[in-house]
């Protein structure tokens, strides 16, 4: 196998292996993932302990242990469409854990027309959080990332507004830190054309005065509020915290501990490129684990400088690229089986 940076040593036979991925976007969960990773090191005899991870986006409530209840709420486009709720009771009350992606994540608006992008509604986000109340829920926490909406969160917005506003406590997991008026840089992303950048653009004026006018919140002063085609920047004008997906994860599964029992930690994601250095999962795992550990990390893609950077941040991190070893169409036509065969190898 072509190697980027060199083999970690002191790898023992019989360790423990703390197993952190992120989703590969478009082709495997985190869950199916960590998984994989798994099976190729008990092979190799590692003990391991297995978390998916996510940083707000697509997976998140993956990352949470609990009862599964699902309900319908409206798509992107008004379709129902079928989403998960994960309801964990405590001493504290019975917490929901909830995920934008799945109400109007990227999957329901594959290709969109220029006239679907921009009436791609966030109501079923709306939806779905009145249905949690109505479940029980004492607080709600949501995983705000992937979504396919760029409407500043007022679809979602109105039906709060509706249905009384926020009845519980609401905490939102974000995968970025943008401003409100920042969620433009992510619209073409989404179908939104160039030429109609201008009409978003006053669209997103005019729902920032609504907020402020009803709420005397003016959302493009907090972070993270244009994450998630605005949704959070909504919640956030109706009382909701905002916060940062991964280190919502990390605390509430006990990521730090974990990593400090742990002989070898494998995480990855789908694309190890400039983003991934800031704050996302693989460099966040990286970052706890220093050089208490040997790190591997696994991912789809590699661009060449940030592997270069990530290796300058993280001298003892292993950086594997699946499209590098097997090809683009094998790694992504049959990610698992790729992802076995690299960990086995680089574990014997």
């Amino acid at each position: 196998m072509t190697t980027i940076f060199g083999r970690p040593s002191g790898l023992e036979r019989s360790a423990t292996a703390l197993v952190a991925m992120d989703k590969f976007r478009g082709t495997a969960s985190a869950r199916d993932l960590v998984n994989a990773v798994a099976r190729a090191l008990e092979s190799n005899k590692y003990v391991t302990d297995l978390q998916p991870m996510s940083d707000g986006g697509e997976g998140f409530r993956e990352a949470f242990a609990g009862e599964e209840v699902t309900v319908e709420v409206p798509g992107p486009l008004g379709t129902l469409v079928e989403a998960r709720i994960t309801l964990d009771d405590s001493l504290t009350g019975r917490r929901a854990v909830l995920e934008i992606a799945e109400v109007v994540g990227r999957d329901h608006l594959v290709s969109p027309s220029r006239r679907d992008a921009l009436d791609a509604s966030s109501a079923g986000v709306g939806h779905l959080i009145v249905s949690a109340v109505d479940l029980g829920a004492t607080s709600i926490l949501i995983g705000a990332g992937g979504s396919a909406t760029s409407d500043g969160g007022l679809g979602c917005y109105q039906v709060l507004r509706a249905a009384g506003g926020l009845a519980v406590p609401v905490s939102v997991a974000t995968d970025v830190t943008a401003r409100f008026s920042g969620l433009l840089r992510y619209a073409e992303q989404k179908g939104v054309h160039a030429e109609d950048m201008a009409l978003l653009e006053q669209r997103l004026k005019d729902v920032r005065a609504l907020y402020l006018k009803e709420q005397r919140v003016d959302v493009e002063l907090l972070a993270r509020t244009g994450a998630s085609g605005g949704i959070p920047a909504a919640l956030a004008a109706l009382g909701a915290v905002l916060t940062s997906g991964f280190e919502v994860v990390a605390s509430s599964v006990n990521l730090l501990e974990r990593v400090r029992r742990s002989a070898l930690v494998v995480t990855g994601e789908g694309r190890l490129d400039a983003g991934s250095l800031e704050g996302k999962v693989t460099s966040a795992i990286a970052s706890m684990v220093g050089d208490s550990a040997a790190l591997l990390v696994v991912c789809g893609s590699v661009e060449r400088e940030a592997a270069l950077s990530f290796q300058s941040r993280f001298p003892n991190a292993r950086v594997v690229s699946l499209v590098e070893l097997f090809g683009e169409e094998r790694a992504m036509a049959d990610v698992l089986a790729c992802v076995e065969i690299v960990v086995a190898e680089e574990t014997q």
